[in-house]
């Protein structure tokens, strides 16, 4: 593949603050990442800042890849509920393909971002994630802490909802660890256990709640947490009996489909096609999402 074959590239860049509205007062996202630099460097028109329009017309900015999981995911037969654990974890409830169920999808809470930064505090940076699952598996949970943790605001509001890491990032766990105070290994064990278990549950929690009651026949997993042991068997234990696979075991690459959500996103503001799901976001209406920067004139 040349840059000639390619029609756009879609990136979703890094997003360092979002702030959905709320009552009284405006949202507000900001993604880094340029996407005249990336144009620049493979001479190919970029689409880029995919939440501001949508936060603009008055909803969330968030989740965004529903889109893509009711164009590319939807099944024939089955309700899917698709998964995806990244820094923050969220949800999608895909109804049967050609039903005209709305969609329902949120962020359910913290994914990666509170694990992935205990395992830094703990390894004074030698490690960024909890490989296998293997700190998490050797620690005990600490209710306490958990019980603090579930206490949030965030995890009692109904959908439409979206958080980032200004909410489930560094700050909180440093203020956990100021608390905690883990010295020993056993001790840091004992709080990444803890904050697996607050995915995990959280997770399992607006499964129950939101989806449930409108019916499922499964849940996939994708994103980094679906390569975690210990979130996978506890999201298993907690949904039983409904069947919890990882995106590699449905046939989906647990690790491509964000990558392939905003490539659809792209597809579509190419295609002046919305690529909001109101229902979802909050947002007045439709909106063409993102930004156009074009590739270099041959």
């Amino acid at each position: 593949m040349t840059p000639a074959d390619v029609a756009a590239i879609g990136s979703h860049g890094h997003t360092i603050r979002h702030r959905p509205a709320s009552p009284g007062r405006r949202g507000a996202t900001l993604q880094l990442g340029c996407a005249a630099t990336i144009a620049e460097r493979t001479g190919v028109t970029v689409i880029s800042d995919f939440r501001s329009r949508d936060v603009a017309a008055g909803g969330q900015g968030a989740p965004l890849v529903p889109f893509a999981d009711r164009l590319l995911f939807s099944s024939p037969d089955r309700i899917r509920v698709l998964v995806n654990i990244g820094g923050v974890a969220n949800l999608t409830r895909v109804p049967v393909r050609g039903s005209s169920d709305a969609l329902l999808a949120f962020d359910t809470g913290p994914g990666n971002a509170l694990i992935d930064g205990a395992v830094e505090c703990a390894t004074d940076g030698g490690e960024t994630f909890d490989r296998d699952g293997r700190r998490a598996a050797a620690g005990h949970v600490i209710g306490t802490v958990l019980a603090d943790l579930l206490a949030d605001p965030f995890l009692a509001m109904a959908p439409p909802r979206s958080t980032g890491r200004e909410r489930f990032g560094h700050e909180l766990v440093a203020r956990i660890v100021a608390s905690c105070g883990p010295t020993g290994e056993r001790e840091w064990a004992d709080l990444i256990a803890t904050l697996t278990e607050l995915t995990s549950r959280t997770i399992a929690d607006s499964v129950r709640r939101y989806v449930a009651p409108l019916g499922a026949d499964e849940v996939i997993v994708t994103g980094g947490g679906a390569h975690n042991p210990v979130i996978m068997s506890r999201l298993r234990q907690l949904l039983d009996p409904l069947p919890v696979f990882t995106g590699g075991e449905a046939g989906m690459n647990a690790d491509a489909k964000e990558a392939v959500a905003f490539a659809a996103l792209a597809w579509a503001h190419l295609s002046g096609v919305p690529g909001n799901v109101c229902e979802v976001t909050g947002a007045g209406g439709p909106r063409i999402l993102g930004s156009m920067t074009p590739g270099r004139t041959p």
